[in-house]
């Protein structure tokens, strides 16, 4: 059985993930799986998947048996296909450190069992200009901890210390999570019928409440490309509940967690005023002022229909516009801040592959030799 089994779902907007398997593929000894999961036929019947095995024999092709309806279901079929005790998700443009599975070991010996690792995914911008785009910030430690599950579930289901988002370095995608808790999370949104495109969050909200233990590495993993949220076509509304992801990201964490609670028999409130200082970075993170009034008015309806309407007049969001870029350099504090383009960097396969040379190697980290 493979030590740790990558899952990479590919819709039909998705790039080739040629360039991930390759990075991979630098680790051959990694008891590692690579489980390409196309969304279609079509998909799976391209040229450049079929040829991912020569680049690496751990690679695999799951075929669903039909058309994914979502993400979730995508991903659901990568668990199913998957065969080790370890499993990830990612997109085929990002980029993932395959020794993420030492640091997974070493965490097991360390605390006996453990249900999800965390570590600081970076977020890169593919389409910021040079000279154009913020520093992007380095943490410099790299100790591995465990965090208490009571205070993940204050940051994530009462929003403390929130943005637009709440704070969840757990769950499936760019994190680690043991097979048992895979297996039981899948089969819990199978349960519930859940099928839409915000299955980062699904699972997040999920691991923090069926997990028991959780480790957090400080060192960064992965990288991932960042994307803007798109509204969905068809969200999930709920006749009892009046957010959702049509009004943007905020509203639709918001839908997941009050699900999830439903399921228990219990009911979400989330705590207030954190929430609505979440909707608020929502609204100010829209930076044409149309858009911004758009979504200011859509969250505020909702506010009004959300308890009767008692924490309405909290939601005063200001049109910010264009915030001022952070170009600092060098070390400031227990961050080192670099040029998002450092050598020419243009993603974030190209990013973490530069920096990735000053990054404490991960044998030093879990107690070996440096790599």
């Amino acid at each position: 059985m493979a030590g740790l089994s990558l899952i990479v779902p590919i819709e039909a907007h998705e790039k080739r993930p040629e360039t991930l398997v390759k990075a991979l593929a630098t680790k051959p000894g990694i008891d590692l799986e690579i489980i390409v999961v196309p969304a279609s036929v079509e998909i799976a019947t391209r040229e450049d998947l079929a040829s991912l095995a020569s680049i690496d024999p751990r690679v695999r092709i799951a075929i669903p048996p039909t058309a994914a309806l979502s993400p979730l279901s995508l991903w659901s079929h990568g668990i199913d296909a998957a065969k080790s005790d370890w499993l990830s998700v990612v997109r085929p443009d990002d980029i993932f450190e395959p020794e993420a599975l030492t640091v997974a070991e070493f965490v097991k010996g360390k605390l006996g069992s453990v249900d999800s690792i965390g570590w600081n995914a970076l977020q890169i911008n593919p389409t910021a200009e040079p000279g154009k785009a913020s520093s992007v910030a380095i943490p410099t430690k790299y100790d591995i901890a465990e965090l208490n599950k009571t205070e993940m579930l204050k940051a994530f289901y009462l929003w403390e210390g929130s943005t637009n988002v709440p704070k969840m370095p757990f769950g499936l995608f760019h994190a680690i999570i043991s097979r048992e808790l895979a297996e039981t999370i899948a089969g819990s949104i199978r349960a519930a019928d859940r099928e839409h495109g915000l299955a980062q969050w699904e699972w997040a909200a999920r691991t923090v409440l069926m997990g028991e233990k959780f480790a957090f590495c400080s060192r960064p993993l992965s990288v991932l490309n960042t994307k803007p949220f798109e509204t969905p076509a068809q969200p999930l509304i709920r006749s009892d509940f009046p957010f959702h992801a049509g009004l943007g990201l905020t509203a639709g964490i918001a839908e997941i967690q009050f699900s999830v609670f439903a399921e228990m028999g219990a009911l979400w409130t989330g705590s207030q005023e954190n929430f609505i200082r979440a909707t608020i970075f929502d609204c100010m993170f829209e930076t044409d002022p149309r858009a911004f009034n758009d979504k200011c008015n859509a969250y505020y309806r909702a506010l009004q229909k959300w308890e009767g309407g008692a924490h309405a007049s909290l939601f005063k969001p200001q049109f910010a516009g264009e915030r001022p870029l952070d170009k600092r350099r060098g070390l400031h504090g227990n961050l080192l801040m670099i040029d998002r383009h450092i050598a020419g960097a243009r993603n974030a396969q190209e990013f973490y592959n530069i920096i990735r040379n000053f990054l404490v190697p991960i044998g030093l980290i879990c107690g070996g030799q440096a790599v």
